[in-house]
């Protein structure tokens, strides 16, 4: 069952060194007690940011004027340069989101899950090409709104533009921060984070934790590490108990041990000091 997890990251020394925390696991309404990682799963029936705050009559005339669309695993959902004219919003399955540098080679920057959109260059009047390439992971589901929809719904309920502009400066954000931790975080560190938002957001919670169907390749190029160091560090985490791989697959068992090797040597170096 796919979930929307909650994970921060909190400043454990003065130098600001993340670690991971992950506190709780939104679903739908129920409360449910995971005990090999003691992490709460709480039901969560929110529709995500791009409707926040809009009634339910006017989330429904949205909806309404919305496509359900099919995309099979490898299949291009939309290409980068091409013409904003979709807004998307993932209903089921994953979404990764390429940018393709000037070598030529495919970087991902985003893997969308569940309730996650793009395409938000779709509410300009005169749209901007797509920033990149949007590939179904596997099955995948989307509503879509055409470009006309898009611009006639802005006009009728503000708050929905008001929201797409939001998110875009949350993608931002996101980027930022991204930025932020290749200049101040650790390999570990950027791997750590990379995984648990991925699990976060597209996990599926199972007895023995959360599975994350991703590639080596995949996070390494979310973590901006190399293949060898995800290989080298998932190895490393494997031996210790934090996660178990397989083909395609990571389930992360026990997640306070993705850093706990970073925690032991910062602490050595204070008492050194």
């Amino acid at each position: 069952m796919p979930v929307a997890a909650s994970l921060r990251w909190s400043n454990e020394t003065s130098k600001g060194r993340k670690i991971l925390n992950i506190f709780s696991i939104y679903r739908g309404l129920e409360f449910v007690r995971w005990t090999p990682l003691g992490v709460c799963l709480m039901m969560d029936s929110s529709t995500g940011r791009l409707f926040a705050g809009l009634g339910k009559d006017e989330m429904r005339t949205i909806l309404a004027a919305a496509a359900k669309k099919r995309f099979k695993a490898s299949e291009t959902i939309i290409r980068a340069e091409e013409p904003a004219t979709n807004l998307m919003l993932v209903l089921t399955g994953c979404v990764n989101f390429y940018i393709v540098s000037e070598k030529g080679q495919a970087i991902l920057v985003r893997r969308f899950g569940a309730r996650e959109a793009f395409g938000i260059a779709t509410f300009l009047s005169e749209p901007l090409g797509y920033l990149g390439t949007a590939v179904a992971v596997d099955d995948v589901e989307v509503l879509a709104w055409e470009h006309r929809s898009v611009l006639q719904l802005a006009r009728e309920y503000p708050r929905f533009p008001q929201n797409a502009f939001r998110l875009a400066l949350h993608y931002i954000a996101i980027y930022a921060q991204r930025h932020v931790r290749l200049a101040s975080d650790t390999a570990q560190e950027r791997l750590a984070h990379a995984l648990a938002d991925v699990a976060s957001r597209t996990g599926h919670v199972q007895a023995a934790g959360v599975k994350v169907a991703i590639t080596n390749q995949d996070l390494a190029s979310l973590a901006d590490v190399s293949f060898f160091t995800v290989s080298r560090l998932l190895n490393k985490w494997g031996r210790s108990g934090a996660v178990e791989k397989s083909r395609g697959n990571i389930v992360i068992r026990c997640p306070e041990k993705l850093l706990a090797e970073e925690k032991r040597n910062s602490m050595d170096q204070r008492l050194a000091v």
